[in-house]
This record gives structure tokens, C-alpha cells and sequence, in this order.
């Protein structure tokens, strides 16, 4: 079992040389769970080491994603696919998937799965729930599986009975309504986009793999609308009862809009709700994000 001095684990805070500082107990490096196990980076990749600073797991991984051994596993990356490990290094779900992801924190979790290009959903003991059949799977709970098949975007129950058409741009779940997207008749230039180095991916969502934009919304299980298509980016935040909403614009449309009025809460119609300025100079991230929640949930509900 390889040993590790607590100074050759990489310091994600800063070169440990840099600020002056020789770490030699692994309390000053990891925080060590109920069962002695210690999360580190080397220039190898993550694994976990003991007390005594054996590698009780080797840090040949690429990632070891948080939370750590929730029901007794470890979600993992390697060679750039995704498995889960337990304590002593076994494969639980082998690590041979293109995407994996569930909650840890229930207690019978369920995962999706994509290998050789389809989605389907398994259990812990890899029982599949849903065939690999979907070309995507965005979000799931006990009643539905939003995902994307040919291109379009719908929802499923687990008898594989569509419950939403797949007639939409984007679909996820969002608490007892879906955030959903549609087109426009608009085409963004390729070329123009590229110099923006705007970051996308199937998270951070803002047109299609042809570049036609996708406004975002909310609708209900009948597609009723619930907020209204104002949005560049998909609504994650969204309170049913006060009818307000996070919702952003694309900048590369609001070249004249500074970008920190981009990002802001509005109404149920859609329109800018202003802050009242808490803190003095220029805004954090943190006050920003936890004003904009208070505006959608309240007051004192912000959970950081």
C-alpha cells in the first residue's frame, strides 16, 4: 500500500511552497470521515488515504465526486468513465459508463446511465429500470424521466408511457413543474459565437446543435404554461406560489446591457424585479445568488 507525506498532496488552495506553508499532519491537508478515510489529490489523480497516510484508495482516479460513500459508495471517473466504488476499491457499478449520476443521499438511489451512446436507468444492484434506449436522460424522480430521443425533448413515465410530447428544444424536471424550451425563428452566427467563448453544453443551454435559439419556460404535466418564455438560459428557479423566476439574457443580444444586468429575478410576466442594494461596493457572487433567491422564496430562506 503506497504511503503519502501530507506535503505531496496537491494544495487546491494554492502552491503550498507559495504561501509558506510545509503541511506535515494530514488534518492540516483532508478532513477524515467516520471511518478514517481522507479525500487528496496528487499529481496522480484522487483517491483517499488513511490516518497514517496510506492510500486506502489509490489516487488513480480522474474524479471522485461529492458526496463520499454515501450508501457506502463512491462515485467515480476513470479513463474518462464513470462507475461507482465502495471502501475497499471494488466496483459497485463498473466503471465502464459514458455518464452516470444519481442522488447518494437516498436511500435506495436510483442512476442514470448512457453507454455506447443511449440512456436508460438502473438501481444500485445495475437492475435497469429503463432501458438504454433515449439518446439522453435530464432528470428523473418516482413519477417521470424527462429525456431526448431523435432530437426532441419529452417526458416518460416508468412504463415508458410518454406523459409530455417530444415536441420540446430542452425538458427537466423542476419540483412539480418542468422547465422546458422551445425554438424561435432565430439563427445565431457560428463564427460570431466563437469569438464570445461562451461555454456551452447541455447544462448551460442556449440553442441548438444547428444554432437556433431556444427560449426557456415553465409548463405543468398538461403543457400548460406556467411562466412565460422570456428567458435565454433554462429556469431553475422558480416559485409556483409568488409566481417569480431567475431567468438571463444572452449577452451576444445585449451587446449595450452590462452584463450584471443580465442575470436577474422577474415577475410573473416576466418583467426585471430591482434590488435594494444590502451591501456596500460592488456585489459578490454569494450576495447576488442569495438576494435573488429571497426574492423567489422569501426572506431568510437562503440555505448557505
Amino acid at each position: 500500500m503506497k504511503k503519502l507525506n501530507p506535503w505531496q498532496a496537491n494544495d487546491l488552495a494554492g502552491d503550498y511552497e507559495e504561501r509558506g506553508f510545509h503541511p506535515t499532519n494530514w488534518e492540516e491537508v483532508t478532513d477524515f470521515d467516520e471511518e478514517g478515510y481522507g479525500w487528496v489529490v496528487t499529481d496522480d489523480g484522487m483517491g483517499f488515504v488513511n490516518r497514517e497516510g496510506f492510500l486506502v484508495i489509490p489516487d488513480e482516479y480522474d474524479c471522485i465526486y461529492y458526496p463520499h460513500f454515501q450508501n457506502g459508495v463512491c462515485r467515480v471517473r476513470k479513463n474518462g468513465k464513470y462507475g461507482l466504488i465502495d471502501r475497499n476499491n471494488n466496483a459497485v457499478i463498473p466503471i465502464i459508463y459514458d455518464d452516470l449520476y444519481g442522488n447518494l443521499l437516498e436511500e435506495n438511489p436510483t442512476f442514470a446511465a448512457c453507454l455506447n451512446g443511449k440512456c436508460g436507468l438502473m438501481d444500485l444492484n445495475q437492475n435497469l429500470l429503463i432501458p438504454f434506449h433515449y439518446d439522453d436522460i435530464t432528470s428523473f424522480n418516482g413519477q417521470y424521466i424527462t429525456v431526448r430521443l431523435n432530437g426532441k425533448y419529452g417526458a416518460i413515465n416508468y412504463e415508458q408511457e410518454t406523459v409530455i410530447d417530444f415536441t420540446w428544444a430542452h425538458l427537466e424536471i423542476n419540483e412539480e413543474n418542468f422547465a422546458a424550451g422551445k425554438t424561435v425563428d432565430v439563427f445565431f452566427d457560428k463564427n460570431k459565437l466563437a469569438e464570445t467563448n461562451l461555454y456551452y453544453s447541455e447544462y448551460f443551454k442556449h440553442f441548438t446543435e444547428e444554432f437556433q435559439k431556444i427560449v426557456f419556460g415553465v409548463i405543468d404535466i398538461n403543457q400548460n404554461v406556467v411562466y412565460p418564455f422570456v428567458s435565454d438560459s433554462v429556469i431553475r428557479e422558480f416559485n409556483p406560489a409568488t409566481g417569480r423566476a431567475k431567468i438571463s439574457l444572452n449577452h451576444w443580444e445585449h451587446e449595450e446591457t452590462d452584463v450584471d444586468d443580465l442575470c436577474f429575478v422577474a415577475d410573473s410576466e416576466g418583467k426585471k424585479i430591482p434590488f435594494v442594494a444590502t451591501v456596500e461596493g460592488e456585489e459578490t457572487i454569494h450576495s447576488f445568488h442569495k438576494k435573488c433567491h429571497e426574492l423567489i422564496w422569501g426572506e431568510g430562506t437562503w440555505p448557505y
